[in-house]
């Protein structure tokens, strides 16, 4: 329950400040859909699980505002109300961790895996967005304790009551993300076990009964998957039809993402960079000790567990060609699993030379100590978070924009947009779902959003053009090659140490001046307000309009 509740705390603390993203945006917007009835083909992509459940708390925030505005409580954000499902996923991940950990090991090792759990920057990132990564871990984790569990059970009733639990654990997995490949590795490790001859229990008779729950329970979580749209619509998914950018912005070099360019896509050490830089170094040294360990007891089901869950599925992970850091979050319990087993080893070398023993409890607490001290020193920016391998602060936000910044200011360039420029002026960006969200929220229907990666969108003088470094494509690289060397009015928006947007209003005699050679290399990016005493568009004068100057973060 400790655990729980620091993770808890740690990932519901300005869950709301940053913006929606793209996907939670459609979220949003299905959310909105199935309040009038409709549901078959809504971001039929992904299941219905975490939207219903996100319907759910949004209805319950809604009439929370309602009571809190008459009293003057506190208020969360819209987004955060969004947001919170995740937020108990993953807080409840810990506990869920710790409980899978005691079937392997002791108390200390078991706690301290839940720790890394609930402390690792990436993970507290990955959780408060709103995901479905997150519940697909959870329920995951959740099958595989309660498989195990059944596998090492006394009775005969025993086990077919522990496998029941499992099965709809399973199905309920399936039913958070349509991902089967965890359930395939969980069976690959007790097949492993076989084979050493440490698991003698097979399913026999129950085999039927187990996979028959595992697909009542997915029904039952996700009926829609039966509706002719929604199968059709994952189908357009599988085919890429629909995608209209592509392209990973990692270390700085533009990369097709999709999974079936394998080694052709982003490059195969992409989640070893991660593990590398995105790890306190603490937790990074006992996920290598206990992997090493783990992978010399060979004759222990922790050990086949390990290389199934964590071994096989980081490989599997590298080979796909499309990678995003939260494909990684059903990985990070297995690693700090490993973490939990060598703390483990170390008590138990400890407790053996008694001498050593408030030795080892110091230094126990010295990793719980820093590993809560970093992370505060990184909120809210949770994601940008990089160790010293990685370069810290200096380097935020360098190697995984994409995911690293994802969308966090779009509320703020908004905004800034609704209180600054004409009626009826063009945004592109590359964000036009949540933009478009955040622009009728603050009442500027008259503004059309557009999308930058949009092949028939041709920039005319006056538009506003928003670059973000985070939602570079293979489509919109062209406006990264042509604006910045031009002397167009721009502004900048910072979130935390990183330049997460900047704003131009096209002139297409800028263009022209750089390509006959006048206009030289522009100075350092502009760090005040500017002012435009007119803007032409189309060839009509409009008033003075302050233009988005260089902004400040997003405050949590």
């Amino acid at each position: 329950m400790l655990l729980v509740l620091l993770a808890l705390a740690v990932r519901i603390h300005s869950v709301g400040f940053n913006s929606l993203s793209e996907d939670e945006t459609a979220k949003w917007t299905a959310v909105e859909e199935y309040r009038h009835g409709h549901f078959a083909g809504v971001n039929s992509e992904h299941p219905m699980m975490l939207k219903v459940l996100a319907w759910v708390s949004l209805a319950a925030g809604e009439r929370w505002t309602a009571i809190a505005v008459a009293h003057h409580w506190f208020t969360p954000a819209p987004e955060a109300w969004l947001r919170i499902p995740n937020v108990l996923f993953g807080a409840a991940t810990a506990g869920m961790l710790y409980l899978l950990c005691r079937q392997a090991m002791g108390i200390v090792g078991s706690f301290m895996a839940g720790f890394f759990w609930a402390f690792s920057p990436l993970s507290v990132a990955i959780n408060r967005l709103a995901k479905e990564e997150t519940a697909l871990t959870f329920f995951t984790l959740l099958a595989c304790y309660l498989y195990w569990r059944a596998k090492t059970s006394g009775s005969s009733d025993s086990m077919r009551r522990w496998l029941d639990l499992s099965a709809c654990a399973f199905g309920f997995s399936f039913a958070a993300q349509y991902i089967i490949h965890l359930f395939g590795l969980n069976q690959l490790a007790w097949h492993l076990a076989g084979r050493r001859g440490i698991d003698r229990r097979k399913l026999g008779g129950l085999t039927l009964r187990f996979f028959s729950l595992i697909g009542l329970s997915f029904l039952l979580a996700n009926p829609l998957v039966l509706a002719p749209r929604s199968l059709g619509y994952v189908a357009r998914w599988l085919h890429h039809d629909g995608v209209h950018h592509a392209g990973y912005d990692f270390a700085g070099h533009l990369y097709p993402n999709f999974a079936s360019l394998f080694f052709s896509g982003v490059p195969w050490y992409f989640y070893i960079w991660m593990l590398l830089v995105k790890t306190p170094i603490p937790i990074l040294l006992a996920v290598i000790a206990g992997s090493v360990l783990l992978l010399r007891k060979r004759d222990t089901v922790a050990s086949c567990i390990f290389l199934s869950m964590g071994v096989v599925q980081l490989a599997g992970l590298s080979i796909s060609g499309a990678k995003w850091l939260r494909y990684a979050l059903p990985l990070l319990p297995f690693l700090y699993f490993a973490a939990g087993f060598a703390v483990q080893a170390a008590w138990s070398w400890a407790e053996k030379a008694k001498a050593r023993t408030v030795l080892a409890a110091l230094a126990g607490f010295a990793i719980v100590a820093s590993s809560a001290l970093e992370l505060r020193a990184w909120s809210p920016y949770y994601s940008f978070y990089l160790n010293a391998i990685g370069g810290g602060r200096t380097n935020a936000a360098r190697y995984f924009s994409p995911d690293e910044t994802s969308e966090f200011d779009t509320r703020q360039v908004a905004e800034q947009a609704c209180a600054g420029v004409p009626d009826g002026i063009t945004l592109a960006t590359g964000r036009p779902n949540s933009m478009t969200y955040y622009l009728r929220r603050c009442g500027r229907q008259d503004i059309r959003v557009i999308a930058l990666y949009d092949p028939n969108y041709i920039p005319q003088d006056g538009d506003v053009i928003v670059l973000e470094p985070s939602r570079r494509f293979f489509e919109t690289q062209k406006f990264f090659d042509m604006l910045p060397d031009t002397d167009m009015p721009h502004g900048e928006m910072r979130v935390g140490p990183v330049t997460a947007s900047t704003m131009y209003v096209f002139r297409s005699s800028a263009l022209a001046s750089r390509s006959a050679g006048r206009l030289p290399r522009p100075q350092a990016k502009v760090s005040h307000p500017l002012t435009l005493a007119r803007w032409r568009v189309s060839g009509e004068t409009l008033s003075r309009l302050p233009l988005l100057p260089s902004l400040t973060s997003p405050q949590p």
